[in-house]
């Protein structure tokens, strides 16, 4: 069985070899062993702290972006959403009301409903017996 050291030390290699995110919690993750063992090895440790910082270091190659300077959208494109936007506001209120008007239907046809039943209640002297 191998020795936690081993273990993280083969985890660290796996990472490094996926090119994944290398930090003490990834490491004990992939290794499989306890939180906070990375801090009994101090050389592991360390090994993997540089690798950190490394992995952290800004790209030079990359094209710097010139302050203050946004993406934009064009002026035609921000009007015809801001249309859209309000017409589904209207859309949405509109159904909103709808929706307000079939609850009281329905609450007064349960009342309606309550009525009738209380109405033809067996045993009541409102029901009166059909003749044939």
């Amino acid at each position: 069985m191998p020795s936690v050291k081993t273990k993280l030390e083969n985890a660290l290699e796996a990472l490094k070899k996926e090119k994944k995110k290398i930090n003490p919690s990834a490491v004990e993750k992939r290794a499989g062993v306890a939180n906070g063992s990375l801090k009994n090895h101090p050389v592991l440790r360390e090994i993997v702290l540089a690798e950190k910082a490394r992995q952290q270091q800004p790209n030079h190659d990359a094209v710097p972006v010139a302050k203050g300077k946004r993406k934009t959208v064009a002026k035609e494109r921000f009007d015809a959403l801001e249309v859209r936007s309000c017409k589904l506001k209207a859309e949405n209120s509109q159904y909103q009301a709808e929706i307000k008007a079939m609850a009281d239907s329905i609450a007064q046809l349960t009342w309606e409903l309550h009525r009738y039943k209380t109405a033809t209640r067996k045993g009541s002297s409102n029901v009166q017996s059909i003749k044939r």
